[in-house]
């Protein structure tokens, strides 16, 4: 790869998905200007001028346009399918690369045997924070560790505070959930796990993909939308046997939740519903029976909820709203039978074997 040469490297594809975030994804995509690849912005729901507006901005970038809003999973689809590179780099439109990251990714990648199918980047979070005070704990705001501390963002500017790390990689739990491996970790203590090769699956908002594997695979699952479409790619990807790996040089900085309200219904009913679909297509049966008995469990208090305070709002501790929970259970059994049919792609000795080796 020609380092800064400011040229497209034809064996590399930074994909970055824009929606209604024209100025953010701009940033992304100056990020890796100069880096040597080939950059793929992909528009979704565009309006009339959007190919033009990208064309004159990025001229030397493939734009994809997609009337509707295709989410990422669809919008990096479209794009990858437009891609030319041989590796395919995925990048949150919320999210800044460091200047080597593209060398450092594809360095760790090409060092890696062909059965590494991905390289998961060090994602740290924009700004500096601080530990909340007692009287801040319960306020909005607030970012909550996987030990229950929690952190608020200080003023741009501010003197002070630690910089944390949203991610480097993402680990599997016994109760079939999913979170950011090293999550509000102060990165001047270095991430826990620097060369782990335990890592379960990658997060899809930086992340370098061998493109042969996604063709071999079927790419992200589009029916997902948004949201667990990268845990089931990482699934589907180790139970066809191969690895996933982290590289500490690949950083970028991301801002939470520059795209979407990360507690917001629609994120909530997503999240949901795709660990849902991913643990049914994926996950041993035990395993997924816990999951959908919680989540039906988890259903009925909303439901008594609903009941007494006319659905999701304050004082009602709803974890989603009626609305929610249709989408939920109409997506769930739509889909059901073509997941069932894809699961038995694959053994079941091989997902209990996935489960056994990566499950916390």
């Amino acid at each position: 790869m020609a380092e800064n040469s400011g040229a497209p490297t034809p064996s590399t594809s930074v994909v970055i998905v824009n929606w209604r975030q024209p100025a953010l994804t701009e940033r992304a995509v100056e990020s890796v200007r100069g880096q040597g690849a080939e950059i793929v912005i992909v528009e979704n729901e565009a309006g009339p001028d959007a190919e033009a507006f990208w064309s004159t901005r990025v001229p030397e970038a493939v734009v994809v346009v997609n009337p509707g809003n295709e989410g990422f999973a669809g919008g990096v689809t479209s794009g990858i399918a437009r891609a030319s590179g041989e590796v395919i780099v995925l990048l949150n439109n919320d999210a800044v690369a460091d200047a080597d990251f593209l060398r450092a990714g594809l360095a760790r990648l090409a060092a890696e045997p062909p059965t590494v199918a991905a390289v998961a980047a060090h994602v740290v979070l924009e700004g500096r924070y601080r530990p909340a005070g007692s009287a801040e704990r319960s306020g909005t705001g607030t970012l909550v560790g996987i030990d229950g501390e929690r952190w608020l963002r200080l003023p741009d500017g501010a003197a002070g505070g630690v910089e944390l790390t949203n991610s480097t990689g993402v680990v599997l739990t016994r109760s079939g959930n999913c979170y950011d491996r090293d999550w509000l970790r102060p990165t001047e203590a270095g991430p826990a796990h620097p060369s782990s090769p335990r890592l379960f699956a990658f997060t899809g908002g930086a992340v370098f993909l061998r493109r042969r594997v996604l063709d071999e695979l079927g790419g992200l699952d589009t029916r997902f939308f948004m949201y667990y479409e990268d845990v089931d790619l990482s699934w589907r990807m180790r139970l066809a046997g191969y690895d996933i790996v982290y590289e500490p040089g690949a950083r970028v900085v991301h801002r939470h939740a520059g795209s979407s309200d990360h507690d917001s219904p629609l994120v909530r009913t997503y999240s949901i519903r795709n660990r849902s679909l991913t643990m049914l297509k994926n996950a041993p049966g035990r395993a997924v029976l816990a999951v959908l008995a919680r989540t039906a469990a988890r259903a009925a208090t909303d439901a008594v909820r609903g009941m007494r305070h006319h659905g999701r709002g304050p004082g009602s501790g709803a974890f989603l709203s009626r609305a929610g929970w249709r989408l939920y259970f109409v997506s769930v059994l739509r889909l059901t039978p073509a997941l069932l049919r894809e699961r038995r792609r694959t053994s079941a000795a091989a997902r209990r074997r996935v489960f056994a080796d990566f499950a916390r």
